[in-house]
């Protein structure tokens, strides 16, 4: 074997060492990470008013939102009992904008995004599940 091919083996071996000792650093014991990203708030509207909420098992609730139409999203922060909500159902669908349910560190989070160009009211009612609870959300939705 050439010098230069054991140096070139020496260094893939000491790559591949060290994303181990990374990788074994980066084990969580005790649990599923909750940590939030970077990119989890990256796009948020200027202006987005809400607030978290817990709602029990078949409770109905209503959260206001107030958001600003420049093409960012708002969130509103979801748990039950600690813990986020395994999945949502759509029972309305916002009129003027999308709606997106995803899990965030250890909160389901509901974002809305307004339609370009919209200023107004708008709403959308989500279930929770488990527990059948709903969410319905008061938009307003500001220039």
């Amino acid at each position: 074997m050439t010098p230069l091919r054991f140096a070139s083996l020496s260094r893939t071996c000491l790559g591949l060492a060290a994303t181990a000792l990374l990788a074994a650093g980066c084990n969580q014991s005790g649990g599923a990470w909750n940590g939030i990203f970077q990119t989890d708030m990256v796009g948020g509207a200027r202006v987005c008013q809400t607030q978290p909420a817990s709602p029990a098992d078949g409770q109905n609730i209503q959260v206001p939102m107030q958001v600003s139409n420049e093409g960012g999203w708002c969130g509103i922060a979801l748990q039950r009992g600690g813990v986020p909500f395994d999945s949502q159902l759509m029972v309305s669908r916002a009129q003027h904008g999308r709606v997106f349910a995803h899990r965030v560190g250890g909160v389901t989070r509901v974002d809305y995004i307004p339609d370009k160009g919209f200023a107004g009211a708008d709403t959308f009612t989500l279930r929770m599940i488990p527990g059948d609870a709903t969410v319905k959300a008061a938009v307003n939705v500001t220039p």
